[in-house]
């Protein structure tokens, strides 16, 4: 049996917290209650507790100074914290001081609070068995005491992409053990990933205070970001439901570390293969961390990610449709309908790579289209490489209103190059725009305007900001990507129709273009 206090200034939570435990039938036993840190002290050595529930902003001596009294005394037991909504500073200090975790008054339920002091009691079980047996400690491993094998062998089974392809590596998962894995995230800029240190580390503590009673727990780094955590348990030891042990990393790597992480969880597995399929679920999942919904940062393996629906697709088609008749208020609508499919493609889990498509090829119909209010010398390459790199719907949405500020910011002051281009070159220009589907040369183009090819390439570059093999291409990109958005084109008709019959060298320049290959075009 563990002992417990309740330490709490206000009778009526003594009380409340009291009736939540459920004492009969259960291995708890309440041996009274306290109203702050002093009398907490004293009671404690009076009845021997193993477990003080105690809450942090009290008279005389408020919870933090009780820990750390605790601590100082070499007080073998565990801590629980109270805390409420607006305690935040107080309980990562708890935490540091030696608290084991805490629970918010507010959301006090019975089976949580349970499961809890189940777990504490798991912890002071493992610690007074090493107590009397030293040597019991290997039945609970470290990360630094589990075997090579069992990491690697982990971390190949994470690799395995087929649905039906067999683990034929050696087995590690016991007849009586379950396994259940964690794909975790982290979240942050890299200023934030540097002064997080280790975080692999970070999270051999955390699994050490999470999973008590585990046969062996193992982290594995599978990215940069990106982490890998297995627990394995006897079929006979109680687990914690995996969503809750998911939320309880994801707040505690907040409360204690300082450092913001997304979880997805997986099922129990009882072999490797059936390991290996959760993995891979997980995988797939793992694409709707990029959204913010929920706003846990938690999710099962169970999520799907979902194609566009028809009301998805009918957005998508707004966004295109918002540039293809230019006038003033253009990039205002098109800015509108991008953030409204970022919403709406969050709202159904779509996938995020079908999403940033949508935004890219609209990127790329602002760059070509004939609004006076976008420059004609306007780079959008970068703009497209931040689409790609976007981690979430949130970096999305921010990069499209800061697109939209600085087309808006240089259309202010910036006069348009092609009004202040000499016609010899608007002559080019239009030459090239009528004859893209032929195949043209330099020299057609200059002796069309009437200038030697040497200075029509300088006028030329120095006038739009551009090669005339850049621009022809350019229109030539613009063509296929119209095309191939009608439905009407397979890949190799496209690159034909626009004057490029090698398709190799067709999709490496759509691709540097937009930043996807032309199969890749949705049709409306």
């Amino acid at each position: 049996m563990y002992k417990i206090l309740i330490v709490d200034d206000e009778m009526i939570v003594r009380h409340a917290v009291k009736t939540l435990i459920r004492w009969e039938g259960s291995r708890f036993e309440y041996v009274g209650a306290a109203a702050n840190g002093a009398a907490a002290l004293n009671r404690i050595q009076e009845t021997g507790a193993d477990i003080v529930i105690t809450d942090i902003k009290m008279p005389e001596m408020d919870g933090l100074e009780l820990i750390k009294r605790l601590t100082a005394s070499g007080f073998s037991g565990e801590v629980l914290v109270l805390s409420n909504y607006d305690d935040f500073e107080l309980v990562r200090e708890a935490l540091k001081c030696g608290a084991y975790d805490y629970m918010l008054k507010l959301t006090l339920k019975t089976e949580s609070f349970m499961q809890t002091l189940e777990e504490i009691a798991a912890k002071l079980d493992a610690r007074n068995g090493a107590a009397l047996a030293p040597a019991s400690d290997a039945a609970v491993p470290r990360l630094e005491e589990i075997t090579p094998r069992i990491a690697a062998a982990i971390r190949k089974l994470d690799e395995l992409t087929a649905d039906s392809e067999p683990w034929e590596g050696e087995r590690f998962i016991g007849a009586d053990e379950t396994v259940y894995s964690f794909v975790i995230r982290l979240q942050g800029d890299e200023q934030g990933l540097r002064q997080s240190g280790e975080f692999q580390d970070t999270l051999v503590k955390l699994a050490d205070g999470l999973f008590t009673g585990s046969r062996w727990t193992v982290v594995i780094r599978t990215g940069a970001r990106r982490f890998l955590l297995a627990v394995a348990y006897t079929s006979e030891t109680s687990f914690s439901n995996p969503e809750e042990l998911a939320l309880r990393m994801i707040s505690l790597a907040s409360l204690y570390y300082n450092v913001r992480i997304k979880a997805i969880y997986a099922s129990a597995a009882s072999d490797e293969d059936e390991l290996a399929a959760e993995l891979r679920l997980s995988r797939q999942a793992e694409e709707l961390l990029f959204y913010t919904r929920p706003p846990t940062g938690c999710l099962s393996n169970r999520e799907t990610i979902q194609e566009g629906n028809e009301a998805f697709k009918a957005a998508e088609t707004r966004l295109r449709d918002s540039m293809r008749k230019p006038n003033s208020g253009s990039l205002v609508l098109w800015s509108e309908s991008a953030l409204e499919l970022i919403g709406l493609a969050a709202e159904q889990r779509v996938n995020p790579r079908q999403l940033k498509r949508a935004v890219s090829g609209g990127i790329w119909s602002i760059a070509n289209s004939d609004d006076p209010a976008t420059p004609i010398q306007w780079d959008e390459k970068r703009w497209l490489e931040q689409v790609e790199a976007a981690e979430t719907d949130a970096q999305l949405k921010e990069t499209i209103r800061e697109l939209s500020k600085e087309i808006e910011n240089r259309s202010s002051d910036t006069a348009s190059p092609q009004i202040a281009a000499r016609e010899e070159v608007l002559q080019a220009m239009r030459y090239l725009e009528e004859r893209y589907p032929e195949r043209v040369a330099i020299a057609d183009v200059a002796h069309h305007v009437g200038l030697s090819e040497p200075y029509l390439c300088q006028v030329f570059k120095a006038d739009t900001g551009q090669s005339i093999l850049t621009y022809l291409n350019e229109i030539r990109m613009s063509k296929a990507y119209e095309m191939l958005a009608s439905g009407r084109y397979l890949v190799k008709q496209a690159a034909i129709e626009v004057g490029i019959p090698d398709p190799f060298y067709f999709n490496r320049l759509f691709k540097k273009r937009f930043g996807f290959s032309p199969k890749n075009v949705k049709a409306p």
